[in-house]
C-alpha cells in the first residue's frame, strides 16, 4: 500500500529547466502522501512525464522492489498503490513463458502483465489498486482504478496538463489546482455532498478536480491534444443467476469467502484484523482463526454510550475464536480529533464513524502493518433494513411490475412540495419503485431543509443536481438487474460503497500508514454473490441470510441474530450537548466562500433547532463539517 502522484502534459513539461528532472511543483503533492508510505520516497521524470511514489513496505522489503519501477525491455515505468492478491499464480504463468524477475513482490509482474496483455491485463488482476503507468513507446500515460474502488485517484486538468495523485488533500499542494478562495466550489457537488453525507465520483467539491471511477481505466497521450480518455473495463451484473439450493450455495461461498482471505494473509509484515462484533467482521475472523490458530490479534473500538458499542460482542467472538483482542473506549472529548479529520479528507466527508476508524487505525498499527476488515458485507448480501423493503415491495408487484416513469415525471416529482406529493412520493418509494427511495424519499425530505440554506443564486444552480447525479445510475440498475432488490445493491456498490465507505477507511487507515484489506470485497467471490437468487440474501426480514448461515456454526448466534449496529457515534446528543458550543463556533467561523452559496444564519437556527429536541443530526453534522473544510482552505 502506498501513495502515488505524477504529471504529464503534451507539450513537455515546462517546470524543468532540464528535461528529465522531478517537477520542483509536484514536490509538495508527493509531500502530502508521504504519511501513505513513510518507508521510502521514489521520483522519475522524462521530458512529458513525471511520477511520484510513496512506499509502505509490505512485501519484498528489499529496496529493488521500490518504486518508480521500470520495465527493462520496453521503458515502461509505473507507480502503484494497493496489492494484486493473485500475482504468485500471474507470476507462475509469466514464468512458463520465459519471463524473468529480480523481485518477489507484485508490482513487477503487473509490469510484466501489462507488456504482454497492454491494458486487458486488467482483465486478470484480483486485487486493490490504483496506478500509473508510462508507456514509453505509445508515449502516454496509462491509469487504472480497481472495480470496487478500494484504492483511490483523482486528477485535475489544466494548461500545465494533467496532475493525479492518491489524495485531494495531496493535489492541492499543487499550484494550478482549483482552490475555494478562487471560487472553485461546484454548487452541484455542494448539493449532492449536503443531500448524502460525501461527493460522488466523479466529482468532487471544486470545479475541475474529479475522480476516476470505480472499474474505470483511462488514458493521457502525448501524441495527441485529446486530452484525458476514460473508460470502463468492468460493471456489476447480477442478470445471470445460478439454479442453486442453499446448500450448494452456501458451500460455493464458503470456498471462496476461505480462498479471498488465504490470499489476502501475503505479507512481509505483521498482520491483524478489525473486528467490530458485526456479522461480516465476525465471519472474517472465523475464516482467520481457523486458517491460523492461536495466531490472531484483533483491534475493535468501543463507547461509553451502551446502544453504540459492539465492544461486547467483539469480546465474545474473539474468546469463542481464541482471538487476542486489543481495545479502546472512544469518550466525547475524541471530537477534538475533528478539525484534523476534516483536514485528512480533503474536501467534505460527514460520516461521522470516521472518527471512531481513524482511532482504530492508529490503535492497530501500533501493533501490525496490515489488518483484514469486514467492509462490504451488506453490499454484498443485502444487509440494510432497505433491502428487506424492497423484497416486501417485490412480492406486492410480482404480479404486475409497473414501469419506471420517464425522467420528467421523476424529476416533477421531486421537485414538487406539495402535501400531495409528499406523499405520493413516499408511497411509491415504500410500494412500487423501492429502487428509487434515495430520490422519491431521501431527497424529498432533504430538499426543504436544504431550501432554507441556499441563496437564491445557488437555489436555482442545483434545482436538479441530484436528479442529474441518480437517474443515470436508475436507468443503469434496471439494464442489470431485474428485481429491486438487486437493483438497489447494483446503486449501492457503484456508489455509495466506493464513495462513502470505502473512502472513510482507506483515509482512516492510511493516515496512519495501515494497509486494510477486505476479504468481503473480493471481485471473485462479489461476482458470484451477484449469481445467486436473492432468496439467499434476504429471507423474509432476515437480511444478510447466507452470510449469517455461513457463520452460525462458527460464532456465537447472539451476535448473528440482534438488531444491526454501525460504526457509528453519538452525534445527535452529543452535538444537542456537549458539542453544542463547538457547532455555533464552526458555523459562524465558516470561510467568506460559502456565504456565495449558504445562508449562515439559517445553518445556525438548525442548530438551535437541534439543542432543543428536533433532531437535525444528519444535516447539521453535514454543514459543521463543511464549515471547518472550508477554513483550511
Amino acid at each position: 500500500m502506498c501513495g502515488i502522484c505524477g504529471h504529464i502534459r503534451a507539450g513537455g513539461l515546462r517546470d524543468a529547466d532540464l528535461r528529465g528532472q522531478f517537477p520542483a511543483r509536484l514536490e509538495g503533492v508527493l509531500a502530502g502522501i508521504a504519511h501513505r508510505g513513510p518507508n521510502a520516497t521514489g521520483r522519475w521524470a522524462c521530458e512529458h512525464a513525471a511520477l511520484g511514489h510513496a512506499r509502505l513496505s509490505v512485501l519484498d522489503l528489499d529496496e529493488r522492489a521500490g518504486q518508480p519501477m521500470h520495465d527493462p525491455h520496453t521503458g515502461n515505468v509505473i507507480v502503484f498503490n494497493g496489492e494484486i492478491y493473485n500475482f504468485r499464480a500471474l507470476r507462475a504463468e509469466l514464468e512458463k513463458r520465459g519471463e524473468t524477475f529480480r523481485t518477489t513482490g507484485d508490482t513487477e509482474v503487473l509490469l510484466a502483465m501489462y507488456r504482454i496483455h497492454g491494458q486487458d491485463c486488467l482483465k486478470h488482476l484480483r486485487g486493490m489498486f490504483a496506478f500509473a503507468l508510462w508507456d514509453a513507446a505509445r508515449q502516454e500515460l496509462f491509469l487504472a482504478r480497481d472495480p470496487l474502488g478500494k484504492k483511490p485517484l483523482v486528477y485535475f486538468e489544466a494548461d500545465s496538463g494533467l496532475v493525479f495523485a492518491s489524495e485531494i488533500r495531496a493535489l492541492r499542494a499543487h499550484p494550478d489546482c482549483p482552490t475555494l478562495d478562487g471560487g472553485a466550489l461546484d454548487p452541484e457537488a455542494l448539493d449532492l455532498y449536503l443531500s448524502l453525507g460525501y461527493v460522488p465520483a466523479p466529482k468532487t467539491i471544486l470545479k475541475g478536480v474529479r475522480k476516476l471511477p470505480p472499474g474505470c481505466c483511462a488514458t493521457y497521450s502525448c501524441r495527441a491534444a485529446a486530452g484525458l480518455s476514460i473508460r470502463r473495463y468492468w460493471e456489476m451484473d447480477f442478470r445471470d443467476k445460478l439454479n442453486i439450493s442453499e446448500a450448494e450455495a452456501l458451500d460455493l461461498a464458503w470456498a471462496e469467502l476461505r480462498e479471498s482471505v488465504r490470499l489476502r494473509l501475503e505479507s512481509d509484515v505483521p498482520l491483524g484484523l478489525l473486528l467490530s462484533g458485526g456479522v461480516d467482521s465476525s465471519l472474517v475472523a472465523a475464516v482467520l482463526a481457523e486458517l491460523c490458530p492461536g495466531k490472531v490479534q484483533a483491534f475493535c473500538i468501543g463507547f461509553g454510550e451502551k446502544k453504540y458499542n459492539e465492544l461486547p460482542h467483539a469480546q465474545a467472538v474473539a474468546k469463542h475464536l481464541g482471538i487476542t483482542l486489543h481495545h479502546e473506549i472512544m469518550p466525547p472529548a475524541s471530537l477534538a480529533m475533528l478539525p484534523e479529520v476534516v483536514e485528512r479528507y480533503g474536501e467534505p466527508y460527514a460520516d461521522d464513524s470516521a472518527l471512531p476508524a481513524l482511532a482504530l487505525s492508529r490503535m492497530a498499527r501500533s501493533h501490525i502493518t496490515v489488518a483484514l476488515g469486514g467492509d462490504g458485507g451488506d453490499e454484498l448480501c443485502c444487509g440494510y433494513p432497505t433491502y428487506r423493503h424492497a423484497r416486501m415491495a417485490s412480492a406486492l408487484n410480482a404480479l404486475v411490475t409497473p414501469p419506471l416513469p420517464g425522467d420528467q415525471t421523476l424529476r416533477a416529482l421531486t421537485a414538487s412540495d406539495s402535501s400531495l406529493a409528499q406523499a405520493l412520493r413516499e408511497s411509491l418509494a415504500a410500494n412500487i419503485w423501492p429502487e428509487a427511495k434515495p430520490l422519491l424519499r431521501a431527497e424529498g425530505r432533504m430538499k426543504p431543509m436544504k431550501d432554507r440554506l441556499y441563496t437564491p443564486q445557488t437555489a436555482r444552480a442545483v434545482a436538479q443536481a441530484h436528479a442529474d447525479w441518480f437517474l443515470p445510475w436508475l436507468r443503469r440498475a434496471y439494464e442489470r438487474a431485474q428485481n429491486p432488490v438487486e437493483r438497489i445493491l447494483f446503486i449501492d456498490n457503484s456508489t455509495s460503497l466506493p464513495d462513502d465507505l470505502l473512502v472513510k477507511m482507506d483515509i482512516a487507515s492510511m493516515a496512519h500508514a495501515l494497509e486494510v484489506r477486505s476479504p468481503l470485497l473480493d471481485q471473485k467471490l462479489v461476482e458470484l454473490f451477484a449469481r445467486f437468487p436473492v432468496r439467499l440474501k434476504v429471507r423474509g426480514r432476515e437480511t444478510k441470510y447466507l452470510l449469517k448461515r455461513m457463520a452460525e456454526t462458527r460464532v456465537p448466534p447472539h451476535v448473528l441474530y440482534r438488531r444491526k449496529q454501525g460504526f457509528d457515534l453519538p452525534i445527535r446528543e452529543w452535538m444537542a450537548g456537549p458539542m453544542r458550543g463547538f457547532v455555533r463556533e464552526a458555523l459562524s467561523q465558516a470561510a467568506p466562500a460559502l456565504k456565495e452559496h449558504l445562508r449562515l444564519d439559517a445553518a445556525l437556527t438548525l442548530a438551535e433547532e437541534h439543542a432543543h429536541g428536533k433532531n437535525h443530526k444528519n444535516m447539521l453534522w453535514r454543514l459543521v463539517v463543511l464549515a471547518l473544510w472550508s477554513k483550511g482552505k
